[in-house]
């Protein structure tokens, strides 16, 4: 290495007075200086984190008594989880970091120590696929168990078409729009707007029925259960309709659409970068391809990019059907009495009935 460029390579972060501290408290466990225009950060490995972490909670020169936040990382090949510590005795911070690889996503949880750990290690599983061991109940707070996939990974089945989707697809939907207009067809629906209608109709009706059942003086059981057979009835009557159940189809061969589309634009990208085409030639040649894609869709010929989309769009509505097997379940067992155990195991048992079943 030249003279030069050792002079350009900065130097290594040097640690500030709360990790000074920490090396004083845990001097056998290696850890890397991250640096953070906030909080000191450190790095530790997985094999040292449930001890260091323990340590930093309860040893009186550190006492970490807060957990400020939690959040994960996709690095594509690692994980990460992020703590951000404080201590109210002390008056300092510290932001402590964890990865495990994609094939092992595994990390001691640190529920038992901090009580925010619980929904926020919740939130992380459910977004990320980080397996927080030991923890009490990794149960999805924001979407259906079952989904088959983690939102926020940037291996999300439709990560490569994020970044091109807005603007095409929207050029997609009025040229679709166009279309059927001229030839006097039927408009093309707006899956959107009538998720949103639908989600307005259910919410009336949940805030009616429990009105009607409180005001005659019905429990909050009671009510809960009106509220659940006046959705069920919605649901039966949507299914009934002959509109819904046209739409229902387009909806599946959107998201079809879509990843066949993903597809498309990984392949272009590849062919792109291999012919090492700048950025806004690749985008052009990208752009030519989904053009191509489009009128290939358009005039109903066999799409190559379209064949494949079929294993992935079986998956989502696997996912889809277990997360009504489970809610059907849990309904059933809580209708019943049971214990969190028994009800675990009962959604369990109708899970396995119904992979027996689809086989």
């Amino acid at each position: 290495m030249t003279q030069e460029a050792v002079a350009d390579t900065p130097p290594p972060p040097q640690p500030g007075p709360v990790v000074q501290l920490v090396q004083q408290v845990l001097p056998d466990v290696p850890f890397a200086i991250n640096e953070t225009p906030i909080d000191e950060s450190v790095t530790i490995r997985r094999d040292d984190f449930s001890r260091a972490m323990e340590t930093l909670f309860s040893d009186p020169r550190l006492k970490f008594d807060y957990l400020r936040c939690q959040s994960g990382v996709d690095f594509l090949t690692e994980l990460e989880s992020v703590y951000h510590l404080y201590s109210f005795t002390h008056k300092h911070g510290l932001a402590v970091k964890v990865r495990c690889p994609y094939s092992d996503p595994h990390v001691p949880t640190v529920s038992h120590l901090w009580a925010a750990a619980n929904w926020l290690e919740r939130e992380t599983h459910e977004m990320y696929g980080i397996v927080y061991d030991g923890h009490p109940d990794l149960r999805p707070l924001l979407t259906e168990e079952g989904l088959g996939y983690f939102i926020l990974r940037k291996s999300h089945p439709l990560a490569d078409i994020e970044e091109w989707q807005e603007d095409y697809l929207d050029a997609i939907d009025k040229a679709k729009q166009q279309m059927a207009t001229a030839s006097g067809g039927e408009p093309v629906v707006d899956e959107k707007a009538m998720k949103i209608q639908i989600a307005q109709q259910k919410a009336g009706i949940i805030k009616k029925t429990r009105e009607e059942a409180l005001a005659k003086g019905a429990t909050p059981e009671e009510a809960k259960a009106a509220v659940t057979a006046a959705l069920a009835k919605f649901e039966e009557e949507l299914a009934a309709r002959p509109a819904a159940g046209a739409t229902a189809a387009p909806a599946m061969t959107k998201i079809e659409m879509a990843q066949a589309k993903a597809k498309v634009i990984t392949k272009a990208r590849g062919e792109a970068r291999a012919q090492g085409m700048s950025t806004e030639d690749e985008k052009v040649y990208v752009a030519e391809k989904l053009k191509a894609f489009s009128a290939q869709m358009e005039a109903g010929a066999a799409a190559p990019a379209a064949a494949p989309a079929k294993p992935a769009m079986t998956k989502i509505e696997m996912a889809q059907a277990k997360a009504k097997v489970i809610t059907k379940a849990r309904e059933e067992a809580r209708a019943q009495g049971m214990s969190t155990e028994d009800e675990k195991k009962y959604v369990a048992e109708k899970l396995k009935a119904f992979s027996a079943e689809n086989q």
